[in-house]
């Protein structure tokens, strides 16, 4: 327990810095209240986060498996209760509960909120907001390679994560290696993103802001103008670009970087994630153009970045309830699915789902040939049988875990076609699903209309989703044990 509070110790001095940075740009603009908020929330964290790491200092070692579980959920349980002191302080009538629900969603990059539109808050709290998803997006990555994949949590490719897996090393020292692996490639990303969309007629911190919740497919928009609105078509394409970036394989795209052709093409889910998009997204700029009736151009745009926004789990609209160009059913599937793995996208991940076509392929095969011998592989991934039951048991406590949520949220007044979206959106890291139109239309409470009692149930739903529903139940398993 003392080493996971070590390295956890680290993940807290990292938001606790990174509250100075909305400080600093809520004091420029003349915010001086919110951004001495900010000051002093960052000043407490970081007396905390290092006077963990002065006592702590010497006692790292190794994480067991158990440990590392216990760890990823430490960062998701406990990192959003930091973030609520600003909220609280700065926007009037916000509770505990209402603060915490909104930094876990924000940190999971799930994008769904209690708070009044953008253009009603202050400057500062949407930098935030933005940045937090931002935040969220970079500790997922981290949190997959350094703890779940390894242990191959749910059926999660190892044999990919083995690139930087840096067996052997204390945990500290992995930790620092992974980072230096993955972060500078995350953060040009976003450079190059912002310098991108500031190039166009948006406003410098609107660019900043649509960088940030991008490239983590977080979903928050700094004004409460539709996309199509406010940001131009270079802009648009930037915005789908930067969600496919976020939702392929970070360690494709260092194989890409690196030139590692053969390791690129062997992991072709992210090719998958890009085409999928490119399909879905064809498809419904065809519905747009047919039943809206707008300029071929304009409809292929907002049909591949509704698709593109869906898949990858960001969840924007390109316009007033765009999402409705689905049936909800298929709005349903898709962002239950998800893109690809070890991305900062929601979802059951695109290489489970082949996977599970693969061997059910298999299986009807072996009913024609019963001895034949057929190696199942997926890209570069082998799968044996313990694989796929790792694959099969993930999906399962996935379904599971949606079920018993849409429950809770029913049983707290949440109409049961609404409570399964809600379930699905909160697991998914998809918030804004929920709160598009057919809500309004439907008589569904908003988020901030719910009762605390659903809201937590959605703030775990969120945490569940980017801890991955499986490793959760091995804690909780190793626990009873352990008691």
């Amino acid at each position: 327990m003392i080493a996971v509070l070590y390295i956890f110790a680290y993940f807290l001095a990292a938001l606790a810095l990174a509250l100075l940075f909305p400080a600093l740009v809520a004091i420029g603009l003349g915010e001086g209240a919110v951004g001495l908020d900010f000051l002093i929330s960052a000043a407490l964290w970081i007396f905390i986060a290092g006077a963990m790491m002065l006592s702590l200092r010497g006692r790292e070692r190794r994480l067991r498996p158990a440990e590392r579980y216990l760890l990823a959920l430490l960062v998701w349980l406990l990192l959003p209760a930091v973030t609520t002191i600003p909220l609280m302080m700065t926007i009037d009538g916000f509770g505990f509960v209402d603060a915490y629900f909104e930094a876990v969603s924000g940190l999971t990059t799930t994008g769904a909120s209690l708070l009044p539109p953008a253009d009603e808050l202050p400057r500062g709290i949407v930098l935030w907001l933005a940045m937090m998803q931002w935040f969220g997006g970079a500790t997922t990555l981290l949190i997959v390679v350094l703890a779940l994949a390894p242990l191959g949590v749910g059926g999660l490719p190892e044999a990919h994560s083995r690139l930087i897996e840096h067996g052997g090393l204390p945990e500290k020292r992995r930790l620092l290696l992974v980072f230096r692996d993955i972060f500078p490639m995350y953060l040009s990303a976003t450079a190059i993103t912002f310098i991108l969309l500031a190039s166009t007629e948006l406003q410098a911190f609107e660019a900043l802001c649509l960088a940030f919740s991008t490239i983590s497919t977080g979903g928050f928009s700094p004004r409460s103008a539709d996309i199509a609105e406010y940001v131009p078509t270079f802009g648009v394409v930037v915005m789908m670009v930067a969600m496919l970036y976020g939702a392929t394989n970070v360690l494709w795209h260092r194989d890409l970087l690196h030139l590692r052709r053969v390791r690129a093409v062997s992991q072709r889910e992210s090719v998958w994630t890009i085409g999928l998009c490119v399909g879905l997204g064809v498809v419904a700029g065809y519905a747009y153009f047919e039943a809206a009736g707008r300029g071929a151009g304009a409809a292929f745009r907002d049909g591949l970045f509704t698709a593109t926004s869906l898949l990858t789990t960001s969840g924007f609209e390109i316009r007033n309830a765009s999402f409705e160009i689905f049936p909800l059913a298929v709005v349903v599937i898709v962002m239950a699915i998800g893109a690809a793995s070890f991305s900062t996208a929601g979802g059951i991940k695109l290489f489970r789902i082949g996977a599970m076509f693969i061997q059910g392929s298999r299986e009807l095969n072996r009913l024609v040939y019963p001895h034949g011998v057929r190696p199942s592989k997926l890209g570069g991934q082998s799968y044996d049988i313990q694989t796929m039951k790792a694959i099969w048991v993930g999906f399962l406590a996935f379904v599971l875990a949606a079920i018993t949520l849409s429950l809770v949220l029913a049983s707290e007044g949440v109409p049961y076609e609404g409570a399964v979206l809600a379930a699905l959106s909160a697991l998914s890291n998809v918030g804004p699903v929920y709160s598009s139109d057919w809500a309004i239309s439907t008589g569904w409470p908003a988020y901030a209309q719910m009762s605390e009692v659903a809201r937590l149930a959605l703030c775990m739903g969120m945490i569940l989703g980017r801890l991955e529903v499986i490793a959760f139940l091995g804690l909780i398993v190793f626990i009873v044990r352990r008691g």
